[in-house]
Formats: C-alpha cells, structure tokens, sequence
C-alpha cells in the first residue's frame, strides 16, 4: 500500500523531461492519461525481447492469459509485462535512452491530440507559448475534424451528452496508442479477436453481474417458474433502462463498462483497432455443457472433457512462441481439475446465456437489440477489410 501511494503521488515527478530550444532550457512533464490508448481500455501485454505487443479485449481469455503469461515468466525467466499499475509508464520498463526517445516523439508535432468545448478555448490555446501545447492536434467536441480523427460516435463526443454543464468545459488530452510511435514501429502488435456478438452477449453478463441489482442473484432458482420470472424481469428490467451507447462506446467518467467496449471505437487518425494491428489471433473457447441433476434441481454446467481438450486462446500463443509448451503441461495437463482456475476462467454460466437468449425474442426490447446490432456491426464491417491478418 505504501509503494502504491508513492507511485500516485510521484507519478507526474516521473515523466519530466528537459528539452531545448530558441529561449533556452524548459522542462515538460508529460501527462501520459491513456485517453485514446487502446492499451488502457483493453489488457496488453509485451514482451521486449520478442519486440511483441500482445492486446486481449476483455472477454478473450485475458485472465487466463495472464496466469499463463505470469507462469511463463517465473519457469523461463521470460519478460513478459502487463500494462497495469505503474507499467502503464513505459519508463518503468524502458532504459532511460529508450524512454527519453520515447517521451520527445509523443511530444513532437501532431502525435497528440486535445478536445476542447469551445472555439474561443482553440484561439486560447493557440495562442499561448506553452510549449507542451504547441505540437497538439485542436479539435472542438462534435466537429467534423473530431469525427474524422476518432469516429463518429466515440466515447468523449458521446460522454459530453451525459455529464453535468460543469464537466462539458472540461479539456480531454488524448495520447496515442503505444504501436502508432516511432519507438515500435519494428514491433509487430497481435490483437485477439472474438466473434463480435458473441463478445458483447459475454460481456454483457459480466457486466449485469456487477450491477447493484445483478439478476443473476436468482441463478438457484431459475429452474422453477417463479425463479425464472425473477430472473427474466430482473434482467429484463436492467436491460431496458440502459442506454446502448453508454454499454458499446463508454463514457467520460464515472462507470466503465469495457466488458462491452466495441473494438471500432475509438479510432486514432481515423484508423481502429483493427486498422492498426499487425496480426489477428482468432479466439474460441470450445466449451461444450452438460445437463446435470444434482442439489434439488437440474443444472447446465460445462463439460470437464470438452475442458479437458482445449485450452482456449492458450495453444496459438505456444504456436507463436509466446509460451512454452511446458506451461501448458504443468496447468492444463497435469493440474486438469483445477482448470477453473487458470485455463477456463470465468466461463459464463449456462443459465445466464439462456436468460440472454430468451430476451433478444422480447417484443420490449426491440429497438434495444436493434441498437446494439447497430454498433456492433461497425466491428463486423472492420472485420471485413481485415479478415487478412487472421
């Protein structure tokens, strides 16, 4: 706890830089937010020595991914680092070269950006000879510019329709994403992908499951017809008064629920995730469910042979050399009963995908689905002009 709170309170401390220029000496201290980042919103990894930036959108297997990518590194001596905490500041995993190199090009012209509410702000800030605001692209909320450089409908044009009237002035600095610099331009990015309906109905779940009313409370007795009402409605209810937007494209404050976030949004210069990513990794977990009658009622509950068989995303990152083979060995082969607990966690429990399925038929939620399917879609369509990297 207390290197936790040194690292909040210094962390500013951390990024300072001197530069030169016609006046002589300044020092800037770069704001590294992680605005824009897809490595903020979705789980990354990388490895330097394999010069390799691995990204696992939640709802791919990242947890499972990050038990073995962990294990990879305490049998092998590996250097695998996961973006989280302090790493999220390249300087801790960089030389001090690496980092300066690295800080002057986020700096240089046109790698940043700044969304401001106002035109009279962009005259503002313009005009001042503050030199960490010099090289930054200027755009107002909402203007063409904007929706060219980060999409229609991206997260920060979205959020400023659902906050107070105080936090519409707010000013939103957006770094870019870590392989769109100089520094990793011989790096190769790997990006997991999963069929994209498939990942907003998990994610969906996942993130009903941490509502304060979470429907899936009635897990135990959905099998009987007041159980199944309770749930159905719970959930139903939920549903109905979310708004689909906030769920697919986020927000600028409060709740994140990046279970759900939408790989087409937000783009960077124009260009998404999909666009950007050097390699696909396809992603099918290969569950198969069983129905079991145990405890007073009958159950859906995964098939241990079906877990036995796969394990998931894992096999393509040992085909990548990402994880050795004997990794695989020591969890998935020899510790199978457990697999809960490395290979397949979090699996979505059968009932809840049910529940799920029964709703996308109610009449009351048509233009709710509709909308969804709407977003959603912008990722099958980038999809489309990408299926090459696969």
């Amino acid at each position: 706890m207390e290197d936790l709170l040194w690292e909040f309170s210094h962390a500013n401390d951390s990024n300072e830089i001197t530069f030169d220029n016609d006046n002589g000496q300044f020092k800037i201290v770069l704001r590294l937010e992680g605005e824009t980042c897809w490595e903020k919103s979705h789980p990354t990894f990388i490895s330097k020595k394999r010069k390799v930036i691995l990204t696992c959108p939640r709802k791919v297997g990242h947890s499972s991914i990050r038990f073995y990518l962990n294990s990879q590194n305490e049998m092998f001596d590996d250097d695998w680092i996961w973006l989280e905490n302090q790493n999220r500041n390249p300087k801790f995993w960089l030389e001090e070269e690496e980092y300066e190199k690295f800080v002057r090009d986020i700096l240089s012209e046109n790698k940043r950006a700044v969304l401001i509410p106002a035109e009279e702000d962009i005259k503002a800030i313009t005009s001042t000879n503050n030199p960490y605001l010099q090289n930054v692209n200027i755009m107002k909320y909402g203007s063409d510019d904007a929706k060219e450089y980060f999409g229609d409908y991206n997260s920060w044009d979205y959020g400023t329709k659902s906050v107070p009237l105080s936090y519409e002035k707010r000013q939103v600095q957006l770094t870019p994403p870590l392989q769109t610099l100089d520094f990793f331009k011989d790096w190769t990015t790997y990006l997991l992908v999963r069929e994209p309906w498939d990942r907003f109905i998990s994610g969906l779940i996942t993130e009903m499951d941490m509502g304060m009313s979470t429907p899936w409370k009635y897990d135990r007795e959905a099998h009987s017809e007041e159980g199944w009402d309770k749930i159905y409605n719970s959930a139903k209810r939920m549903l109905y008064f979310s708004d689909p937007d906030w769920i697919l494209l986020g927000g600028l404050d409060g709740q994140q629920m990046n279970h759900t976030f939408i790989l087409s949004r937000p783009k960077w210069e124009g260009k998404s995730m999909y666009d950007v990513y050097d390699k696909f990794i396809h992603y099918k977990h290969d569950i198969d469910y069983k129905l079991i009658d145990e405890c007073n009622g009958k159950w859906m509950q995964p098939n241990q042979e079906s877990l036995k068989k796969t394990t998931g995303v894992i096999d393509s990152l040992i085909k990548l050399n990402f994880i050795n083979d004997e990794v695989k060995e020591k969890h998935h082969t020899n510790d199978s009963h457990n697999n809960s607990t490395h290979t397949h966690m979090n699996i979505t429990p059968h009932i809840r995908q049910h529940v799920i399925q029964e709703l996308q038929e109610d009449e009351d939620l048509k233009e709710w689905w509709d909308r969804c399917h709407e977003i959603v879609n912008w990722d099958y369509e980038d999809l489309k002009n990408n299926q090459h990297k696969f």
